[in-house]
């Protein structure tokens, strides 16, 4: 397998930077991996499936939304309208490189905006979704309560735990998320989509994918993993899903 890096432009003032994993050989098809809230490209799930999909000579790309890994902008000014811009502007790259065929996967928080990017971009011929998020204020509401969103709203920041220590949000983000409505743009995916989601995940409700499958009107399959969490943590359960996504990409795009 080999690496590469390219930057590319989102805006005229804005780049983001991606990482090819590739065959030896030119591959004609490749798949779009979008990473969860608070991960970066560099997730178990986006390392290893690079690996196997790679081995079978479908290529990879993976990349870190705003806010995340290398990407210079603050995580505290995120918007969800800036992470489907980043993802339309990705697919219209690969578009431009003429591959054959174009796969997205989402995970989580990368679920919502590969939603929104498989309905914007019929490029995109395959689509994965990982314990996807498909309505996030709800969550926000439920997480920080009546006061809590008050407190938010009054004081443009929210301050909480993250990975590497305190993470800051502002209010706009809360803002943007309203503008969207991933089920409307669910119905308008044409392409076979795969959902699979813990019925133990306390983080994304397992009730918001199966709103969202309902929505899909295209080929689709649900995949329930019983007593798996958001993580996948359990070491089988990990195993099922990602060889379930594997198994969905190369069913659909074949080798190249």
């Amino acid at each position: 397998m080999q690496e590469r890096e390219i930057e590319i432009d989102v805006t005229s003032t804005e780049k983001t930077t991606l990482i090819l994993a590739e065959p030896n050989k030119r591959a004609e098809h490749i798949v779009l991996l979008c990473h969860g809230f608070m991960s970066d490209n560099a997730s178990t799930t986006n390392l290893e499936l690079s690996r196997r999909l790679v081995d079978v000579g479908i290529a990879t790309c993976r990349f870190d939304f705003d806010g995340h890994g290398a990407q210079p902008r603050p995580l505290q000014e995120m918007l969800m309208s800036r992470c489907v811009q980043q993802v339309e502007a990705i697919l219209d790259w690969l578009i431009a490189e003429h591959y054959a065929q174009i796969g997205l996967l989402g995970s989580s928080y990368g679920g919502l905006i590969a939603i929104h990017g498989a309905a914007r971009r019929k490029a995109v011929k395959v689509l994965a979704l990982k314990c996807p998020v498909s309505n996030y204020p709800p969550l926000w509401r439920d997480r920080l309560g009546e006061s809590g969103m008050r407190f938010w709203k009054e004081n443009n920041l929210l301050t909480f735990a993250g990975l590497d220590g305190r993470a800051r949000l502002e209010y706009g983000f809360y803002e943007d998320l309203l503008q969207f409505d991933s089920y409307k743009e669910a119905a308008a995916i044409d392409v076979p989509t795969l959902i699979v989601h813990g019925d133990a995940d306390t983080d994304v409700p397992f009730a918001q994918s199966e709103k969202l499958f309902e929505e899909l009107q295209c080929e689709k399959n649900f995949e329930t993993i019983v007593g798996a969490d958001h993580a996948f943590s359990k070491d089988e359960d990990f195993e099922r899903m990602l060889g379930l996504i594997f198994d969905w990409f190369v069913g659909r795009m074949g080798k190249s």
